[in-house]
């Protein structure tokens, strides 16, 4: 990155086209927060710093959607293709909400929470990636 991007939705949008997991670390209280904020909510500091998350972190939280919206549906995603949503907690302590698959796209049938899974990025026909978590390869 050759120069600072600021705290906005638009460079946080970039980064995760640029396959990029960033999260803004407070420099007053330490904390990670994704997705980034330009005021820590904790502390309320203002020094904020990018940092990449490394993407990896454990299943919290799981749920299976068979009613969606009709922009999901359109993807295929209904009651015979339920959309998989959960949080996972990254390595560095923020919980990320995001669409949940196993390695082949699909099923997630042995998924339990506290699985390890590993961040990917979905590419749609939107200009901003869609966040997935797959089970990680150790």
């Amino acid at each position: 990155m050759s120069e600072p991007r600021p705290f906005t939705d638009q460079s946080y949008s970039l980064f995760l086209r640029e396959q990029q997991l960033m999260g803004g670390r407070c420099g007053d209280c330490g904390r990670l927060h994704l997705p980034p904020r330009s005021l820590c909510p904790m502390c309320h500091g203002e020094s904020m710093t990018w940092e990449q998350a490394s993407g990896r972190g454990h299943l919290v939280a799981v749920t299976r959607m068979a009613m969606v919206s009709p922009g999901l549906a359109e993807e295929g995603f209904g009651a015979d293709r339920p959309y998989c949503a959960g949080v996972v907690e990254l390595e560095e302590g923020p919980r990320v909400v995001a669409r949940l698959a196993g390695q082949d796209d699909e099923a997630i049938d042995g998924l339990n929470v506290g699985d390890e899974l590993q961040v990917t990025f979905e590419h749609l026909d939107r200009p901003t990636p869609r966040l997935v978590f797959r089970p990680r390869n150790s």
